[in-house]
């Protein structure tokens, strides 16, 4: 036993002089097998599903990117794929409630492979395989999409039906809930996804302005799902839009950031360094969601249409209205819109407008956007921005801000009254009160009687101006 101890010893120490016959086998053998070791098998983490009215996608999450392929399936109406992976668990039927996919299961075999097999509702339905590398924190994604092309034209078909019907009078608004399905958006700073509650908030508003008369509003998306970024400007113009208003809501390191913020399109660069990173933190949906991005012909068109400038100026004008709406009900970061090149307001015809409703990474705003009653509020608030850029009347009046205290139940009916909020309009630096009468359809007059304003000329960023 001393004996081969001591030979082995002598191997070692052999393959530790550089000049050893030892330590070049060594060494190519760890060469040899060094990617293997350090990449390790690739393991299935889970698997989600997302279903939208003309297409159903299911994504398997992956520690490691692997290769894939398609093979037959036992029915015709069966998609197969293999793919080298170990099962951390097996997975059971998953069954998804639409009308594409009836199930999908994950199995392993015996050669060290993954099963994926997914039953279509339907033969004729399409399909596309993809894998999807790591990012921003995500997982290697194995994503399969099932479309049903009828019903994708038939949708279409319904969007520029209501372009065709929708005659001289009536105003056609389309609201964008952002993000969506696979991509979340901004994460809250207790879980909170962006996703939905910008649906919650698109949803509100959508039921407010189609309350109003000569308004018809329609979403481009109405559940949990993905919807590519120029696949939003697309539905846009097949609706024949009057006006888009897209909405989110932002996330920062900082955790004390608050305050609405309203984006429009920019065709020769962001206004500031923070309108640039936001651009391009809203553009990174389609690639978090497998779009291919393509180069930006469209800007090159748009360079050369005069109209586009209008529209910018246009949009300028309802990212204005939007903000001083919103300033009743919640801080504003920004003053005025900002500029930066956002993909999704790149319709070139239609007035188009960002908003960041808050921050959910502020707790305390995260707390007020998950609210159904503030959601409420601030659909209302857009709604009433709106109508005013149309020039039409919204369904009810903007509520109050929400920071103002309820008053004691204790007071009188006359104390009530004299103490009870009203809607308050923050003035912002070179803001007139002509100008402020005039975004609220109200009168100078009114504004100096009910503040005891004796010079309009001094007023000063920051007063606070009741609105009757």
């Amino acid at each position: 036993m001393d004996s081969m101890w001591a030979s082995w010893k002598r191997a070692l120490q052999a393959a530790a002089r550089p000049s050893g016959w030892a330590w070049c086998f060594f060494l190519g053998i760890f060469l040899l097998f060094w990617p293997q070791w350090a990449m390790g098998e690739a393991r299935v983490l889970g698997i989600r599903t997302w279903s939208s009215p003309s297409c159903t996608r299911v994504v398997v999450d992956l520690s490691e990117e692997v290769t894939f392929k398609e093979v037959s399936g036992h029915r015709e109406a069966e998609l197969v794929v293999e793919f080298k992976a170990v099962l951390a668990r097996m997975e059971p039927v998953k069954k998804i409630q639409d009308s594409l996919v009836a199930g999908v299961t994950l199995s392993s075999t015996t050669n060290g492979t993954v099963l994926f097999k997914l039953s279509k509702k339907n033969p004729s339905f399409r399909h596309t395989a993809f894998l999807l590398p790591r990012v921003d924190g995500r997982p290697v994604r194995l994503v399969v999409d099932i479309e049903n092309p009828s019903a994708g034209r038939m949708l279409q078909e319904k969007r520029k039906a209501i372009q065709t019907e929708k005659g001289a009078k009536a105003k056609v608004v389309v609201i964008d809930a952002g993000h969506g399905g696979e991509d979340p958006g901004a994460v809250g700073f207790r879980g909170t996804y962006e996703k939905h509650v910008v649906l919650a908030i698109a949803k509100g508003l959508q039921e407010r302005l189609n309350q109003s008369k000569g308004v018809r509003a329609f979403l481009t998306r109405t559940g949990d799902y993905f919807l590519g970024l120029r696949q939003r400007v697309e539905m846009a113009k097949e609706y024949g839009a009057d006006l888009f208003i897209s909405i989110h809501a932002d996330s920062s390191p900082n955790s004390s950031t608050r305050g609405a913020s309203a984006y429009c399109l920019s065709l020769t660069g962001a206004t500031d360094e923070a309108a640039r990173i936001l651009a391009e933190k809203e553009n990174s949906s389609d690639l978090i969601g497998g779009v291919k991005l393509s180069a930006d012909h469209d800007l090159n068109t748009i360079l050369v249409d005069m109209v586009q400038t209008q529209t910018i100026n246009d949009s300028l004008r309802l990212g204005g209205l939007v903000l001083g709406s919103l300033q009743t009900i919640e801080d504003v970061k920004f003053p005025s819109p900002k500029q930066a090149g956002f993909r999704v307001l790149k319709a070139p015809d239609v007035p188009s407008v960002l908003v960041e409703v808050g921050f959910l990474s502020n707790p305390e705003e995260e707390a007020r956007l998950k609210n159904p009653t503030f959601q409420a509020r601030l659909a209302q608030a857009m709604a009433e921005a709106v109508c005013r850029f149309l020039g039409m009347d919204a369904a009810q009046p903007v509520l109050v801000k929400e920071s103002v205290k309820e008053q004691p139940k204790s007071l009188s009916s006359k104390e009530s009254r004299v103490r009870s909020p009203k809607k308050e309009h923050v003035v912002q630096p070179g803001q007139t009160l002509s100008a402020i009468a005039s975004m609220y359809n109200t009168s100078v007059r009114e504004l100096k009687s009910l503040n005891h304003i004796q010079e309009p000329s001094m007023l000063r960023p920051g007063q606070r101006i009741a609105i009757p």
